[in-house]
């Protein structure tokens, strides 16, 4: 009984000190040190050839898009991952009050993370903000994630607390159970606070929400990019035409098209081509429609 007492009193001793070094951390965070997830060291390694077609463009020319109204896609989310290495930025989205829907590739191997809600600039504390920290233990990654093609690349994320809903802070709502529609040829729209351009100065994340609006592709268009291992019929692509796309530090945000006077959430942020953002190539997501029930079996 004295060392079932003892090791007991030593693994609350390490849980209370694990959770005032991570309050202290998001504390004390620089919020202008966060960088991509895709720039944590490490990122790249392992991954299929195929996501990284052509040759980086050095030049600094704005990814197209343009300031999101704020409050105008309060379902988006702002993932901040903790890692031994630094401190990556993802999107996500509100899909109840106790989930946060991201790309599993964000905060796998992180220590722990944070959501920032209702915010339209990141970088400041707006009174219509929201902020959790989610411990690894909420993690709900999917079984069959593929960190070398990015097949099934979709996780949950459970807060501690339950989220309050504002005009600022609202659910994204999903496409029912069963849809089959493939989207193709309609137009879509991604937010985020990644990466404005490929070039080094002038192209860091940007500090203000961000939207960018292009259509779906077909998969058969997508893999003549990527090919067969990368794009299945999990994935859903948008065109990146005129260089209007997604970037480092998009991931995990929501794609979403209009439906029934509001919007349905149809992808999740998942992969582009390394080459840069501005090259064309399409870039692909997550879709929702194949992974529905897998996200109503991970709500909790």
């Amino acid at each position: 009984m004295k060392l079932l007492f003892a090791a007991l009193f030593a693994f609350v001793a390490v849980s209370v000190h694990a959770d005032v070094e991570s309050e202290e951390f998001w504390a004390n965070l620089d919020l202008s040190t966060v960088v991509p997830v895709e720039d944590i060291p490490g990122f790249w390694e392992g991954r299929d050839p195929a996501l990284l077609p052509g040759v980086a463009n050095p030049a600094g020319r704005i990814v197209g898009g343009t300031e999101a109204a704020p409050g105008a896609h309060p379902y988006q989310a702002a993932v901040l991952m903790r890692f031994a290495t630094g401190t990556g930025l993802c999107g996500g989205s509100v899909i109840s009050n106790r989930v946060i829907l991201t790309a599993a590739h964000c905060p796998i191997n992180s220590l722990d993370s944070q959501v920032i809600l209702g915010a339209h600039n990141r970088l400041t504390t707006e009174a219509t903000q929201h902020r959790q920290t989610i411990p690894n233990a909420n993690y709900r990654l999917h079984a069959n994630y593929n960190p070398s093609n990015l097949n099934n690349d979709i996780a949950t994320m459970i807060t501690n607390a339950v989220v309050p809903m504002t005009a600022r802070i609202q659910l994204a709502p999903l496409p029912p159970v069963g849809n089959s529609e493939s989207f193709a040829g309609e137009l879509a729209t991604v937010s985020g606070w990644g990466r404005v351009c490929d070039g080094i100065i002038g192209c860091g994340t940007s500090s203000t929400l961000r939207v960018v609006s292009n259509n779906i592709i077909t998969n058969a268009v997508c893999a003549q990019t990527y090919g067969t291992n990368v794009v299945v019929a999990s994935t859903i692509c948008m065109a990146t035409t005129g260089g209007r796309g997604t970037c480092n530090g998009d991931s995990g945000g929501p794609l979403t098209v209009g439906r029934a006077g509001g919007r349905w959430q149809i992808g999740v942020v998942s992969f582009g081509a390394a080459a840069g953002c501005e090259r064309g190539f399409p870039a692909g997501f997550a879709r929702v429609t194949s992974f529905r029930t897998w996200i109503g079996n991970n709500m909790s």
